[in-house]
Order: structure tokens, then C-alpha cells, then sequence
């Protein structure tokens, strides 16, 4: 076991300030991921192809817009899957969406499985990226405590999904390498509407296992637990909401089919008045029928619209009683983690781990100054560690690709440490990273025999690229209203820092 050495960068205030702390290095090259409360071990080598997030998230996303078009089944059971089991008995046990990872699949980080469950739930259901990305968190972590317990979901889903799982695949394993061909995902289910905050039942994903879990990270998750407790409470106002329009619809529809009916029950002595003919009679007598027909048929109707109004209004009760419930829990934790002092809360610093002594590249790690636990780690471990900065709030740094010949700009989310954003440029190996205002600047690899001077924004797309190459090794000096770097050759080359075209030497 070798030792790495972490450097502390910056604390929340963005504060420099330079440490050791030293951690041993894990031989496979795991990571405990503290994502969440529970423990998923996720791998985090460099892997041979770097997919972007948006690749990742459209994994999930395809096979939702399948089910969302109607379909019961997505997918290809080699590879990643879902199988949509509505019942159309109502028994009381849950309807699921069950999402299975093939023997094929590639998906070895917590991160990642749960970015693709996120793409899945918004095309599929409609959910906002926020609200996707916590149920995401929540259903791995349902999944991860009911794994392999066939008995909890036998009782608790419909005869469909049931029939699908077996004990020795569902749910899921906290470790990554047991994930391929081993894993049913089950997805309860509430009303499955598109656009419902109620599409996903968040009944069972606040399960008092699922919370306890939640409670043995140091800061309870006490974050994450509010933000379903404020998705609970919308789901009750929209609940709320959908059940009074749809009382008022049936009321209205209750009047006109009392004014049609009335109308009907006068028109044979209205007809009795009029001279009789045999053809008209008979012709008004099939036309009652018809409307009576249609009002018996109308009337079937609101009943079950008003049926389904008092189970909105159920369900705006239990969501309302739900919140309040782990309101009163989170704020117990809360006061307990006041008054404990063996739990404080953590204040917490910024750091570098490096993956080994003789590599420049590493990840960024949050560090309790309190105690110098580690508490998360970046979800990318080939960051260049001369490159990391802040820019606007985010972190920016140049990572490694996989054939360890070139560099991409990357922008890391301060408060989970998650890539965000990535660049399309390729970056030399040799090149730091420069920041002058709203810019970034980098020598940019566009072939393996030359290397130019980037300009890029912060969103991280290239605005400006130099025509005349630059050393590999070249720096950057900003001087009053140019940029001074270094020619193949080595020699001085001054540069307008926004169109990045050659200036002339200044004069004397």
C-alpha cells in the first residue's frame, strides 16, 4: 500500500490554505462513495471511453420517451431495460417500473447509474432535472436496502412486477462490480402520469429503513430529507389542486345532465300535443333512447371522476401528514446534532487526493476541518491538480482522457463535486490553465505536431484560437492590454488576449 498525500485548497469562503493529510491508497482502485448515507463502492479508474454526461443521461432518457409513448417494455435485456408494470387490479400493492442492467452494461459509478435513472424519470414521467436527480438518490438507496429481500417486494408490488424479479437480482448491490446482470431496479409507482409530481409514489422510498440509512451519515441527511419533505408537500398541493378541479368539473357536468334529463321527460307530452306521425314518433322514440343512453354513460362518468377527486384529496391528506411527520423528525435531528458535541457540523475544506506520486492527476475531495474526515470525492479521478480553480462559483480544471494523450476542460459543481459541464477542445497534456477575468485560457492540442493558444468562456467553448503555434511548454503573462507568451521557437510572442491575433512588440 503506498501512501498519497492530500493538499488542502480552498474552504467554502474559497479561502486558500495549504496542508498535508495522508490517506493510504486502495490496490483496486475503489472509491467509498458517501452519496446519499449509504455506502456504494464505485470505480474509479480511468476508464478506456469517457462518455459525456449527456451520453450517460441519454441512456435513461431513450428508454423513458419508449414507455412515455405507451410502450410496456424499453430497452434490450443485455443491456439496460424497463419493464412498466401497471396492474389494472387495484389491490393496494404498488405499481413499479422496473429497471434492469443487462451483463452488458458498462455503468461502474454511483454517479453515473443514477444519471441515467435521472434522464429516465424525466423523459418518461416529466419530472424536473432537481426533482429526477433526488428521487435518482432515493431509489438507489431503497433499492440498495431491500437488495435481494424477494419477500418485501412480493408483498408489496403488483402479481406484474413481482413476477419479474427473483431474489437474487433485485434491487441493487453497493458494489459496482456486482451491478452487471444482477440488478432489477424497482421503481414504485403512484399515479404514473407524465407531469405528475405524484408519477413516482415517494410513499415507499421514505421507508423508516431508507431514512435510518440517511441518519448514520454524520450530517443525518438532513439536507437531502428536506428537500423530499418539500417535494412531498408540493405533491400535496397539486393533489390538492387536481382534485377541487375535478370536483368542479363533475358538478358542472352533474347540472347539465339534470337539465338535459329534465328536457328529455317533457318532450313525449310535448309530443302527445301534436298531431300524430307514426314516422316522426317513432323517429323521436329511437332519439330518447340514444340520449338516455348518453346520459347513463355521462353520468358513469362523473361518478368516477368524483371517485377519483376523493382519492386526490386521500392523497393530499397522507403527503401533507407524511411532511409534517419527517419535518418533526428532521427537526429532532437537527437539535440533536446542536446539542451533540461528538456529532458537530462539519466545516468543511477543499482538497486534493493524488491518485500516485509520480502523476500530476488526482480528484478533489471535501474534508471535515473538524475532524479531517473525508467526507466526498469528486466523481472524476484524472483531474491535472496544477489546473484546479474557481471560477464564478464552480470549479474548473483540465482532466485526462482515456488514451492519456490530451486534456479537457471541465467545470465541477462545488456542493456535490459532480462534472457538470465538459469541454469538446482538446487540451495538450503540457498546458496549465489560465484565468484573466471571465476568460480561460489554455494551449490547445488541435493536432499532435502543433499547439495553439485558446481562449475559452466559462460555459467552456472556445472563443478564440492563435494562428501561430506556441511552445508546448508555454506560459502566460497578462501585461496592461496584451498577452505575452513564448513562439515555437521560445521566442517572446504578445497576443491580443480576446481575438488572440499576433501584436507587434511594444516600443521603447
Amino acid at each position: 500500500m503506498r501512501n498519497i498525500r492530500f493538499f488542502l485548497l480552498f474552504s467554502l469562503v474559497f479561502h486558500v490554505s495549504i496542508g498535508t493529510f495522508a490517506q493510504e491508497v486502495v490496490n483496486n482502485r475503489e472509491l467509498l462513495e458517501h452519496q446519499g448515507s449509504m455506502e456504494f463502492i464505485s470505480n474509479t479508474a480511468i476508464p478506456a471511453k469517457i462518455d459525456s454526461r449527456t451520453a450517460i443521461w441519454e441512456i435513461g432518457g431513450g428508454l423513458g420517451r419508449i414507455i412515455n409513448s405507451g410502450s410496456a417494455n424499453a430497452g434490450q435485456t443485455e443491456r439496460y431495460f424497463v419493464i412498466h408494470c401497471i396492474s389494472p387490479e387495484k389491490t393496494g400493492r404498488f405499481d413499479a417500473d422496473i429497471f434492469g442492467l443487462g451483463p452488458n452494461v458498462g455503468v461502474d459509478h454511483i454517479r453515473n447509474l443514477r444519471l441515467i435513472v435521472q434522464g429516465y424519470l424525466e423523459t418518461a414521467y416529466r419530472y424536473s432535472p432537481q426533482d429526477a436527480a433526488l428521487l435518482a438518490q432515493y431509489i438507489t438507496i431503497y433499492n440498495a436496502v431491500f437488495h435481494k429481500n424477494l419477500q418485501y417486494f412480493t408483498a408489496n408490488y403488483n402479481e406484474i412486477a413481482a413476477s419479474h424479479l427473483t431474489g437474487e437480482k433485485v434491487g441493487i448491490s453497493v458494489r459496482y462490480d456486482e451491478w452487471a446482470g444482477q440488478t432489477l431496479i424497482v421503481i414504485p409507482l403512484g399515479n404514473a402520469l407524465p407531469g405528475s409530481l405524484s408519477a413516482v409514489n415517494t410513499t415507499p422510498l421514505t421507508a423508516p429503513e431508507v431514512v435510518e440509512e440517511q441518519r448514520k451519515d454524520q450530517d443525518m441527511g438532513i439536507g437531502t430529507r428536506q428537500d423530499m419533505v418539500d417535494l412531498k408537500e408540493r405533491e400535496a398541493g397539486e393533489a390538492e389542486l387536481r382534485a377541487q378541479e375535478q370536483q368542479e368539473a363533475a358538478a358542472r357536468e352533474d347540472a347539465a345532465i339534470t337539465g338535459e334529463q329534465r328536457q328529455l321527460e317533457r318532450e313525449p307530452s310535448e309530443a302527445a300535443a301534436q298531431p300524430p306521425d307514426p314516422d316522426s314518433a317513432d323517429q323521436g322514440r329511437q332519439d330518447s333512447a340514444e340520449q338516455e343512453q348518453d346520459l347513463a354513460r355521462r353520468e358513469e362518468a362523473v361518478v368516477q371522476q368524483k371517485g377519483e377527486a376523493q382519492r386526490n384529496e386521500a392523497l393530499a391528506e397522507q403527503k401533507i401528514a407524511e411532511a409534517q411527520q419527517e419535518r418533526q423528525e428532521i427537526a429532532r435531528d437537527q437539535q440533536e446534532l446542536i446539542n451533540g458535541g461528538e456529532q458537530p457540523i462539519p466545516v468543511i475544506t477543499f482538497g486534493i487526493a493524488l491518485n500516485a506520486t509520480e502523476s500530476p492527476l488526482g480528484k478533489i475531495v471535501q474534508i471535515d476541518a473538524n475532524t479531517g474526515r473525508r467526507i466526498k470525492d469528486s466523481d472524476d479521478s484524472s483531474l491535472n491538480i496544477r489546473t484546479v480553480t474557481v471560477v464564478n462559483d464552480a470549479i474548473i480544471a483540465l482532466s485526462a482522457q482515456s488514451d492519456a494523450r490530451s486534456y479537457r476542460l471541465v467545470k465541477i459543481a462545488i456542493e456535490t463535486l459532480e462534472t457538470v459541464e465538459q469541454g469538446t477542445d482538446a487540451i495538450s497534456v503540457n498546458s496549465l490553465l489560465w484565468v484573466n477575468g471571465p476568460d480561460l485560457y489554455a494551449i490547445a492540442a488541435s493536432n499532435r505536431t502543433a499547439f495553439y493558444m485558446a481562449r475559452f468562456d466559462s460555459d467552456l467553448q472556445c472563443r478564440a484560437m492563435s494562428s501561430i503555434a506556441v511552445h508546448p511548454f508555454a506560459s502566460i503573462v497578462f501585461y496592461q492590454d496584451r498577452l505575452l507568451t513564448e513562439r515555437e521557437s521560445g521566442d517572446a510572442l504578445f497576443l491580443n488576449p480576446q481575438t488572440l491575433e499576433e501584436l507587434p512588440l511594444m516600443d521603447r
